[in-house]
């Protein structure tokens, strides 16, 4: 079954990215400012359900409709399915970097280490949302 076009959906989509960022900028701001582990684990939380939702929310709206559109076209599949397993990859290491760090023992022991994940982690979702908006959204548009 082909799904529908959704006119808000890139726009609902756009707006999870401000909340990933906003989210990312709070867990930054924690573990630079030696916030305590239980708040850091909250933002942990906070990041997991939005990032969770945003997959899931792209996987079953986005991905299916670009797939039904572009059936017939050999190349945008291909672009396509290569952004949907870059996005598996994605998001795997940042959920693995949310459970690690979640473990208050694992933080304390490797709180430097932690932060050098993040900030590679926000520098991949920095460019990601940018190969997102500029390249993949289009497609649905």
């Amino acid at each position: 079954m082909e799904r529908e076009h959704n006119p808000s959906l890139i726009y609902q989509l756009k707006n999870d990215h401000k909340k990933l960022f906003n989210i990312y900028n709070e867990l930054y701001n924690s573990f630079t400012s030696n916030r305590n582990h239980k708040e850091i684990e909250d933002i942990l939380t906070q990041l997991k359900i939005m990032l969770v939702m945003h997959i899931n929310f792209e996987d079953s709206l986005l991905y299916s409709y670009l797939h039904g559109r572009y059936r017939h076209s050999n190349d945008k599949i291909e672009f396509i399915d290569n952004a949907s397993k870059e996005m598996q990859g994605i998001s795997k290491v940042a959920l693995k970097f949310i459970q690690d760090c979640s473990d208050p023992e694992l933080y304390s022991k490797h709180k430097d280490k932690f932060k050098k994940e993040l900030e590679l982690i926000g520098d991949i979702l920095v460019k990601r949302i940018e190969f997102e908006e500029d390249r993949l959204y289009p497609l649905y548009e």
